[in-house]
């Protein structure tokens, strides 16, 4: 089961706090380390109810209360209304005393609306298991999201499986079972044993760009 982390907890990984983290790596692992110090890829796709929300930020414009999208989602109403909290202060959602209502111009749902169409793009050209799917799709496995995490800031240009399993925390097993993912979306090229970091996949440049939005919009005054 992933961990659901209430947000109130998670401080938004920078330059300023990386060595932070690091610490808490030695003390707790690097799998917590990461998850409470998030990069802006991690940040938006912490738990389905960000993931969900955010996508249908890119689908629609009416303004809502928080209740009514916690029942269309079947998300629990308070970790829904955290959320949206959330995506507004990024500038996703505006905020009113009627309700929430999705900000299309935002560079953070512009940015998750080019994910997505490149996730499908890729899961239709190469017949993905997750073909349709989109960005909640690539979003939905821990395990694939702090893979994603790891390559977005790797200095390598060859990675393992043994690599990705020390830079994430996962075990072993978890990385063999969803690397393949990664390949089918181009994230990651085999390359003999081991694996060509696609610089070139359509997919890992829009994780790249919304991890960039989220970050910008964090920091922005």
């Amino acid at each position: 089961m992933a961990l659901e982390v209430d947000t109130r907890d998670w401080s938004l990984r920078t330059a300023r706090n990386e060595e932070e983290m690091w610490a808490l790596a030695d003390e707790q692992g690097v799998h917590d380390a990461r998850l409470s110090y998030p990069s802006g890829w991690l940040f938006l796709t912490r738990d389905a109810a960000t993931r969900d929300l955010v996508a249908v930020a890119t689908e629609a414009t009416d303004e809502r209360a928080a209740a009514a999208y916690a029942d269309d989602l079947d998300h629990d109403a308070d970790r829904v209304e955290r959320a949206l909290d959330d995506l507004v202060a990024l500038g996703a959602f505006h905020a009113d005393e009627d309700g929430y209502r999705p900000n299309p111009d935002s560079v953070v749902v512009r940015s998750v609306d080019r994910l997505d169409a490149a996730v499908r793009n890729a899961a239709e050209s190469t017949d993905a298991a997750g073909a349709g799917a989109g960005f909640r799709d690539l979003a939905r496995s821990e395990a694939v999201r702090l893979m994603l995490d790891a390559l977005l800031y790797a200095d390598d240009e060859r990675v393992s499986q043994a690599d990705l399993h020390e830079w994430c925390g996962l075990a072993r097993k978890q990385v063999w079972m969803h690397v393949d993912r990664l390949e089918e979306y181009g994230v990651l090229v085999a390359a003999g044993d081991d694996y060509a970091i696609g610089e070139k996949s359509s997919v890992f440049g829009g994780v790249r760009a919304l991890d960039a939005a989220v970050v910008g919009a964090a920091l922005s005054p």
